[in-house]
């Protein structure tokens, strides 16, 4: 222990024994709250009127250390340390923020907890109740290596009352490990309002009956597994609201009749489970009060009500009382009062602490409030102290911080329950689940780096572009600009429908859109609220995360490669735009697919002249084309023809894989012309284009035909490429072709017979995927045993685009292009994109799944 320990008097120790058994017998039950009893009423008999007005506030300071000194400290409460502060105002409780540095690292905070307990019980003999705002998701004021869960919305997808149970659980017993004895958490505010800017995804639903359910869980996983305090907030519920309390007064006008069925519900379950604390909300709900007065400062609502209706005996607490929506009626020297008055016990970080503490002391002197009114609150937080256990225990050993806090057991269950939360809303351009191919990725957005991360240790290289929640101009034409050299984007929004606060000039719907409109495949996913996803309508593929946490950010990862299936369901429904009356998502939506499923998408592209209608290779429009296929795997065929200096097709396929960031392999057929001093070779043959390294190529010979005598070739010749890769340890065997039967029933005949042999080599046969093209009918008889040999995904497809086309000496003829497999696969769906103007073909394009 790094501080010693001041002796406590029995008066604190008293009855303690007993607690720690309480609950096993009735007597010792009995002897436990007598002995609790005893503890409380000799301590506020002891204290002065001055420490009794202290317990009532809880405020924070500046400072690492119990006993750093700070400038803010000064200039706010007169006295520099922490450890002064404390002293000087009897602090009945405090607040750490990252932004008071008080939450820095666990041992920081550790030691801070310490530093400031030995200050209040030197100076009072009372131990301080230390609080945060720990809510997990969004919103977090102690951050890694601390566990960082889901939030509660993310909860919500989940559906799961034992996920909610097990983060509060976790979460209380890693603050209670650093010294905080006090979590204002969860939210049980019904988040019916999607234009809601302060509660969203800090809710766990829309559904009252689902928010109650998760509330009673997370109260009984803090209270009952963490052993600390439980604030469930903001009463009387403030998820029906488009203002924020922090900087205006809201109003909500449900009525009785909505209340009981909307906002009622988590706050009744809550007390239901136990709750021993509930923070009060700075709105105005007229149906429940209608002075006008925030529910913060009014009788009504917290006496009326929560009090008397509710039969809530714990403590309340109000909300921060420097926010705009509890001072926009009342000065700060009266609204600690009438906050007393309407039944508060804590009044939490008071603009003017001096101020409002000798406000205070000032009334229950001059007899506007009794000094029995204050016992009666500090009676409550004595209690509550003496049952969270640090009157008995109010320091926590160093040594154990680490062992508790953070462990991988912990990041373990984190990761489980964001596992179950991610949602899947749109995959209509079939892109998910991704293939596990290496390919470049964009991650553009708000806070993109966690997942990109994740999807480097995938094998993808990930080009990260931070643009925040506000992008510049520079920054989105930059993401744009990102986006034509990767092969996929994907997009994270953070609240890109608040055009009011958070995004004033819809700068992140600016950029999603810009992503969009280049054609190029885009995920749009909204890492905070899902409402997001409503303002793109275009977007074909959209998932939803609730927030952006590490876990979040790597179970989106996993989604996003079918590791595994999504499984979240939407809390709430997502309203479409620009019309809200509709409903683009209902409540509960959240699509799947089964994660055996391993996705391979494969294409034939047969270039020719490379160019379309200018017959001039372009080697830049051509990687363009088939960039545009987003293919994993690339037959190529057809790689000749009049391109002078380019034809030398090895050295331009590998500047194309260099362009796509494939790899290449090349099997030449012959050369149309003898090579020449001086002369570029004019090569003709057939090419792969790989995601995947390329284990084994080779080059097997053939029955060609032959544009010089003999025709055909007399023997079979090279020109059928085999190209074996790997795919999450699976060997899949590609062949890429050109069977060039023109109108010769034999040389069909006997290319069939070839390309049955050069298949059967394999001796599973069931990884096998052909991709080629070849001039004739599709339904040639001699063709009937390639096809019977092989589902071939080019009739899913229809017949693809090609139609009859004229070359010299030669009569129409149909060119077709096709994707065949094996048994092992499955054909997801087959398609023939328009063309680029890169190929004189249309492209047949096959999204193939293994077979489990």
């Amino acid at each position: 222990m790094e501080l010693a320990r001041p002796t406590l008097t029995r008066r604190q120790t008293l009855g303690l024994a007993a607690a720690a058994v309480a609950g096993t017998t009735i007597a010792g039950t009995t002897t436990a709250q007598a002995g609790t009893d005893r503890w409380v009423r000799d301590t506020l008999r002891r204290m002065s009127l001055e420490q009794k007005v202290g317990q009532l506030f809880v405020c924070y300071a500046y400072g690492a250390t119990a006993d750093t000194a700070d400038q803010r400290n000064t200039n706010l409460y007169g006295v520099a340390t922490p450890a002064e502060v404390v002293r000087k105002y009897h602090l009945g409780g405090v607040i750490y923020f990252a932004w008071t540095d008080s939450t820095k690292d666990p041992q920081q905070i550790a030691r801070l907890s310490n530093g400031l307990q030995s200050a209040s019980i030197g100076a009072t003999g009372i131990p301080l109740q230390i609080s945060t705002d720990q809510e997990y998701g969004v919103v977090f004021r102690v951050g890694p290596p601390a566990t960082q869960f889901p939030g509660a919305m993310a909860l919500g997808a989940t559906r799961s009352p034992q996920y909610a149970r097990l983060a509060a659980g976790i979460g209380g017993r890693e603050l209670k490990a650093v010294g905080v004895t006090t979590d204002f958490a969860p939210v049980a505010d019904v988040n019916v309002n999607p234009l809601n800017p302060v509660i969203g995804v800090r809710s766990f639903s829309s559904d009252p009956s689902l928010v109650a359910d998760l509330t009673a869980e997370q109260v009984k996983g803090y209270q009952r597994d963490g052993r600390i305090v439980s604030t469930a907030k903001h009463f009387p519920g403030h998820g029906d609201t488009r203002d924020d309390s922090h900087t205006s007064l809201p109003t909500i006008n449900h009525t009785v009749e909505e209340w009981n069925t909307i906002d009622a519900p988590p706050f009744q379950a809550a007390i239901r489970a136990g709750i021993d604390s509930i923070m009060t909300a700075h709105i105005v709900v007229p149906s429940l009060d209608p002075s006008g007065d925030p529910a913060t400062l009014s009788r009504p609502i917290l006496t009326g009500v929560l009090r008397e209706r509710l039969r809530f005996d714990g403590v309340v607490i109000t909300d921060s009382l420097g926010m705009q929506g509890v001072r926009e009626k009342y000065g700060d020297a009266e609204i600690p009062l009438r906050a007393i008055e309407a039944g508060v016990d804590q009044l939490l970080m008071p603009a003017n602490p001096e101020l409002a503490f000798n406000s205070v002391l000032g009334a229950v002197r001059g007899g506007r409030i009794s000094e029995a009114r204050i016992d009666q609150s500090v009676e409550r937080i004595l209690k509550l102290k003496v049952k969270t256990g640090v009157v008995d225990h109010p320091y926590v050993d160093l040594s154990r911080v680490a062992k508790v806090v953070g462990t991988p057991a912990n990041y373990a269950a984190a990761q489980r329950i964001a596992d179950r939360s991610t949602t899947l809303l749109k995959n209509d351009a079939g892109l998910l689940p991704l293939s596990p191919a290496p390919r470049k990725i964009l991650v553009a957005g708000y806070t993109p780096a966690a997942l990109g991360t994740a999807l480097q240790g995938r094998g993808a290289t990930a080009i990260v572009k931070d643009t925040g929640a506000t992008p510049t101009d520079a920054k989105i034409d930059d993401a744009v600009a990102a986006s034509a050299g990767a092969d996929l984007t994907v997009v994270l929004t953070m609240k890109a429908w608040d055009t009011t606060v958070t995004d004033k000039q819809a700068k992140q719907q600016k950029l999603v859109n810009a992503l969009l409109v280049t054609g190029r495949p885009v995920i749009v996913v909204a890492v905070r609220d899902p409402y997001d996803v409503a303002y793109f309508p275009s977007a074909q593929t959209t998932l939803a995360t609730y927030g952006y946490a590490a876990v979040s950010m790597e179970a989106l990862a996993k989604v996003l490669y079918g590791e595994l299936a999504p499984a979240g369901k939407l809390p709430v429904a997502i309203p479409a735009q620009p019309d809200p009356a509709q409903t683009l998502h209902p409540f509960g939506h959240g699509l799947t697919f089964d994660p055996r499923d391993t996705r391979l998408t494969v294409a034939s592209y047969n270039i020719h002249a490379g160019a379309g209608s200018d017959n001039v290779f372009d080697l830049e429009r051509t990687a363009q084309a088939l960039k545009a296929l987003d293919a994993d795997v690339i037959g190529l065929q057809e790689v000749d023809v009049h391109w002078a200096a380019r034809s030398e097709w090895r050295d331009t396929l590998a500047e194309l894989a260099e362009k796509l960031g494939m790899y290449a392999g090349f099997a030449p057929i012959y050369d149309l012309d003898p090579p020449a001093a001086g002369q570029p070779r004019r090569q003709y043959g057939v090419g792969v284009l790989s995601r995947f390294p390329l284990v084994r190529t080779e080059n097997h010979p053939i029955t060609r035909l032959s544009t010089q005598d003999p025709n055909p070739v007399p023997a079979p010749a090279p020109g059928f490429l085999e190209a074996e890769i790997d795919v999450r340890g699976r060997r899949v065997h590609v062949y890429s072709t050109h069977l060039d039967y023109r109108a010769d029933p034999s040389v069909r005949q006997a290319q069939v017979a070839d390309t049955m042999n050069i298949l059967a080599r394999d001796r599973r046969k069931d990884l096998q995927i052909l991709t080629g093209d070849f001039n004739a009918e599709a339904g040639a008889p001699e063709l009937a045993g390639l096809w019977s040999r092989l589902t071939d995904s080019w009739t899913a497809a229809a017949t693809t685009a090609g139609g009859p086309n004229t070359y010299p000496a030669v009569g129409p003829v149909k060119r077709i292009d096709f994707v065949t497999v094996g048994a092992g696969f499955r054909v997801r769906r087959a398609s023939v994109p328009s063309e680029q103007a890169a190929s004189d073909h249309r492209p047949v394009v096959a999204d193939l799944m293994f077979r489990p």
